[in-house]
């Protein structure tokens, strides 16, 4: 069965604001594109790596507990609903956990696992309800201190409303990284919201 996650983060002046919406079945508000009709935008998980295929999570999130100096791949598809092609920017972006919540940064903030994530392409043009698929690669690396590490994945699309307003209409995939070894753990600091 296929699920798609969908979201709609409205932006004043370019300006994005909001938390990730969860990954989950369930279908949110259709996101909107310039110069197209009604539709949305999805993104969803393509690969379950097959010692998690009794985690209810990895079918809808990227999941993994990984060794320092490990690469891994998934691949994600991105889907189109519109009556026009839209150009799906994917990027990777930090996220925390915070009073029980996932919670994902607004814009392109970075931090430690979204900075070891690269996608193959960073624009997707993806034809009017048709998908395109994207490669995730997650490279660890060999000084990475043990510890969990939160990022999403994204794929954003912007429209114009007019009036200086800017639709931005995102949808994202959650990454929960475990690293084991035997590295130094990381120094405490104090959590902060994206």
């Amino acid at each position: 069965m296929r699920s798609f996650v969908l979201a709609l983060v409205a932006a004043a002046l370019v300006a994005v604001t909001g938390a990730a919406s969860p990954a989950t079945n369930t279908a949110a508000a259709p996101a909107r594109s310039s110069g197209s009709g009604p539709g949305s935008v999805g993104v969803r998980l393509v690969d379950i790596p097959a010692d998690l295929a009794d985690d209810p999570r990895a079918r809808h999130y990227i999941v993994d507990n990984l060794r320092p100096g490990t690469t891994v791949r998934r691949r994600i598809e991105v889907l189109n609903t519109t009556d026009s092609t839209l150009h799906v920017e994917v990027y990777p972006a930090a996220a925390i956990i915070t009073h029980g919540s996932f919670v994902g940064a607004a814009g392109k903030k970075r931090n430690e696992l979204s900075s070891w994530t690269r996608l193959r392409r960073r624009t997707l043009h993806v034809p009017a309800h048709d998908t395109l698929r994207d490669t995730v690669t997650i490279k660890v690396p060999r000084d990475a201190a043990p510890g969990e590490r939160y990022a999403v994945i994204w794929a954003q699309v912007r429209g114009n409303r007019g009036g200086g307003i800017a639709l931005v209409s995102r949808t994202g995939i959650r990454m929960y990284l475990s690293v084991g070894g035997h590295n130094p753990p990381r120094p405490r600091t104090s959590p902060r919201a994206p």
